[in-house]
């Protein structure tokens, strides 16, 4: 068993002892709450500082009105605070982390920048700001909030490797359930956050930790002198008595006191609490898009899907007279794919096959050299222009420009159906389905004729639908634009 190094504890009459220079941390869930309550604040300031310097930068002859550049510059600020907090930017967890993560960073600062003035040309019609001043801003105020997060990211990291955001906690239960808790705190994620300072058994216990430094009563005794910031309580949830019973003797204590996870809690995904009715329960599994982020989803389905539509106009109107021009049949197809909820949907795509051999079923997957698809849809799978129509139903709201994606009603692997060979397939319709995703900027687009493959692309579609952030729909936009639009695999 892993075995956690304690700062020991005195205790009456026992060989322990405790180094006198050892002082109470600051404990890190509120030195982490103040750095990431203060982020949001600052991170505003610093772009309105820099919409001042811009602007005596430009001078008056080049400058906006002032009234209106502060408008916009307000208005950019909250959207980009509201973006960041949206994108997890000012959680406590891993904040050093997140703060100094610069592709996400530019990622929804750009969309901010590129949103307030659409929201200018929109409202005045461009009077509001300059080319001058959206470049000027962007880069001092890009800089700023790089130059700023780096300092506070360092500042944390170094904290965290001197102790002073240690946590200081005690343990008591007993059995397993100590034993399971005191492993989850010698894991690598703990190192810097928590410093367990004893373990103590309660009074009747089983089986007593190895490292137990006494009983319940010694406990009372000990915490005083210690500087403990929270006592841990790990026992079976099966036992309310004996819960309520060591939550009451602790509550003479001037500490936080917290039931550790039940054994269960340990092998499911990170839960949060929930209250239910007034109690509280802990919620394993929540909607991915719910309240705010739903509609931040839906905007940005709708600002930039409709920007696409209109820059691939062109495009799609060549390939619909390519296709007009190369074989007999319709330009459009619609086929019927998993859609919100397993619902299926009909998704527009550009006809690739001759009119008599398509498969509106998805059936029959198409292979390299496939004879149904002619020389215009060779050129269109290849390049994915031929998905470009899915613009359409991402405008009207049956699909998303990121996210899963659409897999036809029937489409099989190994002749067997997608959700018969691959445990929790239904789970990643729990989004809309996207245009891009995860999985087709890692690789795995195209011919899925292996259950591997198939695994693997569930499992980047799942991890996007638990993990969905602005700033991934971001990363995965520009990665498509990059990498994404052509492939071996694509045929």
């Amino acid at each position: 068993m892993t075995r956690v190094t304690l700062v020991e504890a005195p205790s009456g009459g026992r060989d322990v002892s405790r180094p006198h220079d050892v002082k109470p941390a600051p404990p890190a869930r509120r030195s982490t709450a103040l750095m990431a309550g203060m982020m949001p604040a600052v991170d505003a300031a610093l772009l309105l500082v820099a919409d001042l310097v811009v602007g005596l930068g430009l001078g008056d002859a080049d400058g906006p009105d002032v009234g209106r550049q502060l408008a916009a510059t307000i208005v950019g600020a909250g959207l980009f605070v509201a973006m960041a907090a949206l994108a997890g930017q000012y959680r406590g967890e891993d904040l050093d982390r997140r703060i100094a993560a610069l592709g996400p960073l530019s990622a929804i600062w750009g969309l901010a920048v590129m949103l307030t003035l659409t929201i200018a040309f929109l409202w005045d019609g461009g009077v509001a700001v300059t080319r001058a001043w959206v470049v000027g801003w962007f880069l001092v105020g890009g800089g700023a909030l790089v130059a700023w997060r780096h300092g506070a990211a360092a500042a944390l990291r170094r904290w965290r490797v001197e102790g002073r955001l240690a946590e200081r906690v005690l343990v008591v239960g007993g059995g397993q359930h100590v034993r399971r808790l005191v492993d989850h705190l010698a894991e690598p994620r703990a190192a810097g956050l928590v410093a367990l300072l004893g373990i103590y058994s309660l009074d009747g216990a089983e089986a007593p930790h190895p490292d137990a430094q006494g009983w319940f009563e010694d406990l009372l005794r000990d915490a005083p002198g210690l500087g403990v910031d929270a006592v841990l309580i790990a026992l079976p949830w099966s036992e309310p008595e004996r819960i309520a019973e060591a939550c009451m003797r602790l509550r003479e204590l001037p500490v936080d006191v917290r039931l550790a996870p039940d054994l269960a809690g340990y092998d499911l995904p990170t839960a949060a609490p929930h209250r239910i009715a007034g109690r509280v329960g802990l919620e394993v599994w929540g909607r991915p898009l719910r309240d705010w982020r739903g509609v931040v989803k839906r905007a940005e389905d709708l600002v930039i899907g409709s920007a696409l539509v209109l820059l691939f106009a062109p495009v799609m109107a060549l390939a619909a007279l390519a296709i007009r021009l190369d074989s007999r049949g319709p330009v459009l197809l619609r086929q019927r794919r998993y859609g919100l909820g397993n619902t299926p949907i009909s998704i527009f795509k550009f006809r690739t096959m001759y009119a008599d051999k398509c498969d509106l079923s998805g059936r029959v997957a198409t292979v390299r050299g496939d004879p149904r698809v002619t020389r215009v849809g060779r050129f269109l799978r290849r390049t994915s222009l031929d998905e470009l129509p899915q613009l359409f139903n991402v405008v009207l709201g049956t699909m998303s420009l990121v996210g899963p994606r659409a897999h036809p009603v029937e489409m099989q692997v190994g002749g067997r159906y997608y959700h018969e060979v691959v445990s929790h397939y239904a789970a990643r319709h729990r989004m809309k389905p996207g245009i891009t995703g995860l999985a087709q900027i890692n690789g795995y687009r195209g011919l899925v004729d292996t259950l591997e493959k198939a695994q693997r692309r569930l499992d980047y579609d799942l991890h996007y639908v638990e993990h969905w952030s602005l700033a991934m729909d971001i990363r995965i936009l520009f990665a498509t634009v990059f990498r994404g639009f052509t492939s071996d695999s694509a045929f």
